[in-house]
């Protein structure tokens, strides 16, 4: 097979992007495992449908890039890895908020967080992270992808770049669906918390009342009202349990309990 002829700055470039996925595919093995213990069942945690965690690449490959001068200092790199990172978590909890009306993540229970969008824990986790990367992970990594011919490297790069458009665009295009479904489930849950709260009120007779989710599962006109979430969006509640809609003040559980509900009664 013929080589392909690029220039150092084309060949460079193509092996960024393939540091790029290797650490976004690292990082999703990583936080899909952790995810999957906690919740003793297979999960995707990722935004994206395919294996990879895209802020986990770009993370790493701002601190080789960045902190390249730091790398022999572990201390220096522990705190810098630590606030970098922390600072691109930071923003990008504030990009997706704002791009979908949603919080998809929420440190406040843990303590020194700021905003709810980071937290001292998670960053010293950073931190410690990125130096156990670039002490024994990236050497292997490395030398793996520079040992890769300018063809392959080149056709890889293109492939997965064409692979991560699509996975996003499509993942983008429900996510706006699945803003408006869960805002109509919530609607409909705060309607029943506030009949059933006017009921107690109004009826000293009745003492002890159904549960709203008693009170939704009996009534099967408002049952087949309800938007029907498709893979993608069904896959997003159990991924991020602890998002927050901007558009209804309905807690995630009382979402995702309405949602598996319907799902198992439309089988």
């Amino acid at each position: 097979m013929q080589e392909i002829l690029l220039s150092p700055v084309e060949l460079r470039f193509s092996f960024l992007i393939l540091y790029f996925f290797a650490y976004a595919l690292i990082g999703w093995l990583w936080e899909s495992a952790y995810v999957s213990v906690r919740k003793k069942q297979l999960t995707n945690s990722g935004f994206l449908i395919g294996p990879i965690i895209p802020v986990y690449g770009f993370s790493v490959i701002i601190v080789l890039a960045v902190l390249e001068p730091f790398k022999n200092n572990i201390g220096e790199l522990f705190v810098l890895s630590a606030l970098l990172v922390t600072l691109i978590e930071y923003l990008t909890s504030w990009l997706m908020e704002r791009l979908f009306q949603a919080r998809w993540w929420d440190y406040s229970d843990l303590p020194f967080n700021l905003n709810g969008r980071v937290a001292l824990p998670i960053s010293l986790f950073w931190g410690f992270g990125v130096v156990v990367i670039v002490k024994l992970v990236h050497p292997f990594v490395s030398q793996f992808i520079l040992n890769l011919s300018s063809f392959t490297a080149i056709v890889a790069s293109i492939v997965l770049t064409d692979l991560l458009m699509f996975d996003l665009g499509f993942t983008i295009a429900n996510v706006i669906g699945f803003g408006a479904a869960t805002q109509r489930i919530g609607n409909t849950v705060e309607t029943l918390k506030a009949e059933l709260k006017n009921q107690v009120t109004t009826d000293t007779k009745l003492s002890k009342p159904l549960a709203w989710f008693e009170n939704f599962r009996t009534n099967v006109k408002l049952m087949d009202q309800q938007p029907k979430l498709n893979y993608v969006q069904r896959r997003l509640l159990h991924a991020f349990p602890n998002i927050k809609f901007k558009r209804t003040t309905t807690s995630i559980k009382d979402i995702t309990r309405i949602t598996d509900f319907l799902r198992q009664k439309r089988r």
